[in-house]
């Protein structure tokens, strides 16, 4: 992680010069400043401006008012004494038409921890509605401090937060002072989209050489906060440059939360992708690049193929079909598993699309001395005059079975051996609730979304802005070679989870782990991800309309694999707490076409 990769920046809690500010702000190498409106406001009730005024010099304004976080006291806009309420009001949106017309970077307001927030959520919908069409992109950071052990924050910004209909333009600045909550209530903001976390300066302590420095608990949460791309204030004492360059450390030493390499991931964090379809579409050349350049998965299937060779050698040369062969990769693999055994192969490639061939051709020419016998064919289709000892194949999604892999090999499977090995022998699908604001606001904001039908499609996604309610479990399991072809690949089946706390339900992450053979193993399931492998990202199955969870419930989600002569889909819904419609019922909305 570099550190030119994270926002730095201060919190002005009173109304002062706003060019002394931005000297300081200068100063400490910070990238922007909170400062009330007041400070942004002229000081002058003149209708002639003074043409010294720092907020109206037009070379200030230009190179500073886009680095500025303009905060709003809070906005009592709910008091039940009709005068006071009125009078906040229109201070309210005066203060944010002023800021908008500075067109400063954001607009923080601090969100009431007690009493109504109705009147709040209409006003800030209102406004964001006259500016949502213009050229001013209006952002909003809702304050909410966490420093009140006392209180639950999370409960009054979730209810805030679902009633707000332009949820895109309203994002989180949460703020920590000395105490925190416990570990498992701080994890249930990583769920949030927190934009920028704020630290009282008061917080920081100072080491045994003079420096400032933090508790293990703050720490740990704050590198959480920066894997999520959170921007950091201090709020408190300015000019302890050290308090920055510090986080500055702290920053640069922060794990990522996942478990992939943050060298492939960067730019993919919370990127819904449509799942790839191999059987209807043929993958492009930077597809297939991509995937042969992950150091694990083929070394993994290398290993397989090596223990396959080994169990079935009996002093002949082994045949061995590689079906979906790709651009070869695992002819490659097979080639080093047979040298590493010291075992002849007389190796097969099935690839159905003709723009693949190219590379296969060369590769064979060039590296594999034609001893390939490349084949052009779906390999349901294709028909062999000798059978196979072992068939291998990559046909896995990143739900397992999503790509169609059980279909393929059933086709394929007519050419095995009765005796013979399939490299995976079986996969499992696992499911796990999650609770994501930023996933939920994404597909809410993709455009033509008639019949909430982008709520009802599997996505990938590389998750990140994401809480994890519970652990996954495992679903569907598919065993290769099958005992009865005739056998449907339809599955059906349900999962129970227990809820710890409160939460929202935003939808359940998808995972598989597949057996290559015996022993040997991959996982994209959390608590067992093969380490360094980037092949596939977590699936996601949205549910319509979130489900806020009480803790010490039980969660019900009941999911179907169906299929006709044409497709394959899937079908999803909540039983309990209560039931939700059935999701891409009949596959309407999403399928894999055969």
């Amino acid at each position: 992680m570099s550190i030119k990769d994270v926002r730095f920046g201060f919190n002005f809690l009173t109304d002062t010069n706003i060019k002394a500010c931005m000297d300081s702000v200068k100063e400490l190498e910070l990238t922007f400043a909170c400062l009330p409106v007041s400070s942004l406001r002229l000081k002058s009730n003149s209708k002639v401006l003074d043409p010294s005024s720092t907020v109206m010099n037009p070379e200030f304004c230009q190179k500073w008012c886009h680095c500025v976080v303009a905060s709003i006291s809070q906005p009592n806009v709910d008091s039940e004494i009709e005068s006071t309420r009125l009078e906040n009001q229109k201070s309210f949106t005066q203060d944010i038409s002023w800021a908008s017309f500075l067109n400063v970077y954001c607009i923080m307001f601090e969100l009431p921890l007690h009493g109504d927030v109705v009147n709040l959520v209409r006003l800030l919908d209102n406004q964001i509605d006259i500016y949502i069409n213009s050229a001013v992109l209006i952002q909003f950071w809702a304050l909410v401090p966490i420093v009140n052990l006392k209180t639950d924050p999370w409960k009054k910004w979730t209810k805030f937060i679902s009633s707000i209909r332009n949820v895109n333009r309203i994002k989180l600045a949460l703020e920590i002072g000395p105490e925190l909550p416990s570990d498992e209530e701080l994890d249930r903001w990583l769920g949030e989209p927190v934009a920028a976390l704020i630290i009282q300066s008061k917080i920081f302590m100072t080491n045994k050489k003079g420096y400032p420095v933090l508790s293990k608990p703050h720490q740990e949460f704050i590198k959480k906060m920066f894997n999520i791309g959170c921007q950091i204030v201090i709020s408190g004492q300015l000019g302890i440059k050290q308090q920055f360059n510090y986080l500055g450390h702290l920053y640069q030493n922060t794990t990522s939360l996942t478990p992939y390499s943050s060298d492939f991931i960067s730019g993919f964090e919370d990127y819904l992708q449509t799942p790839l379809q191999p059987l209807k579409h043929n993958l492009q050349s930077y597809v297939y690049e991509t995937f042969e350049q992950d150091p694990i998965k083929y070394y993994e299937y290398q290993r397989a193929i090596s223990k396959a060779l080994i169990d079935k050698y009996e002093d002949k040369v082994l045949v061995v079909y590689v079906v979906g062969a790709g651009r070869g990769p695992l002819v490659d693999a097979t080639f080093e598993a047979a040298k590493e055994s010291n075992i002849k192969v007389k190796i097969s490639a099935i690839e159905k699309n003709e723009n693949a061939l190219p590379s296969l051709f060369l590769k064979n020419k060039e590296k594999w001395e034609n001893r390939v016998t490349i084949i052009n064919k779906d390999m349901r289709l294709w028909n062999p005059s000798e059978k196979c000892d072992i068939l291998v194949s990559e046909l896995l999604g990143s739900f397992g079975d999503n790509e169609l892999s059980p279909e393929c090999l059933d086709g394929a499977q007519n050419y095995l051996k009765k005796d013979g090995i399939s490299i995976p022998s079986s996969y499992t699908s696992y499911l796990g609730p999650i609770q994501s604001r930023k996933l939920h606001a994404e597909i809410s904001s993709i455009k033509r979304n008639n019949d909430n039908c982008n709520f009802q499609k599997p996505y990938v996604v590389q998750l990140n802005n994401v809480y994890s309610i519970a652990p996954p479990k495992a679903l569907f399991t598919f065993v290769h070679p099958k005992k009865n072809l005739e056998e449907s690949n339809n599955r059906d089946g349900f999962l129970k989870f227990n809820i710890s706390q409160d939460c929202v339900l935003h939808g359940f992450a998808g995972y598989f782990e597949t057996v290559l053979y015996k022993d040997v193993r991959l996982s994209i399931v959390p608590e067992s991800f093969s380490d360094g492998m980037f092949s596939w990202f977590p699936a996601y199955f949205p549910l319509i309309k979130p489900i806020l969870l009480d803790k010490g419930e039980e969660i019900q989600i009941n999911f179907w694999r169906c299929s006709d002569k044409f497709k394959v889909w899937y079908e999803w819904c909540m039983t309990k707490p209560y039931q939700s419609i059935i999701h891409n019922i009949k596959g309407e909305m999403y399928f894999m076409s055969l």
